[in-house]
C-alpha cells in the first residue's frame, strides 16, 4: 500500500513541475494522445480487476481475459493509465518518477509471485513460464 501511495504522491507533485499556464498541456495533439491512453488503461484495468475477482471467487488462477498474455495486467494498466495522464499534463518529471518506481513495482510482483507459488504450486509455476510479467512473452 505504500508503494502505491508515494507512487501517487510523487506523480501529483511532478505535475508542478512544469511551466504552464493550464492544467492540462497546451497541445492538443498530446492532450487528445494523452486521453486515448489513459481510456484504454482504464479498460485494460478494469478488466483485469473483473478477470482477478471471478478467478478468486472460483479458488484459480486468473489465466483468461487480460492474464492469459500478461502476469500482472493490473500493474500493466497502471502504467499504460499513468502515462496517458503523463501526456494529459505533459510534466517531463512525470516520467523520470515513472521510470524510477520501475523497479519497486517490479519487486512487488515478484512477492506476490511468491505466494501465488505457495497458492497453487507447479500450476502457477506452469503459468508463469507461458506468460510475461508486464508483456506478452515472445517465442524464442
Amino acid at each position: 500500500m505504500a508503494l502505491r501511495l508515494g507512487f501517487g504522491i510523487c506523480l501529483f507533485l511532478s505535475q508542478f513541475t512544469g511551466n504552464r499556464n493550464t492544467f492540462f498541456t497546451d497541445n492538443p495533439y498530446m492532450l487528445c494522445l494523452g486521453i486515448l491512453v489513459f481510456l484504454a488503461g482504464i479498460l485494460f484495468w478494469v478488466t483485469s480487476s473483473y478477470n482477478l475477482q471471478k478467478a478468486v471467487k472460483e479458488n484459480r488462477i486468473a489465466a483468461s481475459g487480460p492474464y492469459k498474455f500478461v502476469r500482472h495486467p493490473i500493474y500493466t494498466s497502471i502504467y499504460i493509465l499513468t502515462a496517458g495522464l503523463g501526456f494529459m499534463f505533459f510534466a517531463w518529471f512525470w516520467f523520470v518518477i515513472m521510470i524510477v518506481f520501475i523497479p519497486l513495482w517490479y519487486l512487488e510482483c515478484r512477492k506476490e509471485e511468491k505466494e501465488m507459488i505457495e497458492l497453487h504450486g507447479e500450476e502457477y509455476i506452469n503459468y508463469r513460464k507461458n506468460t510475461g510479467m508486464f508483456f506478452l512473452k515472445t517465442e524464442r
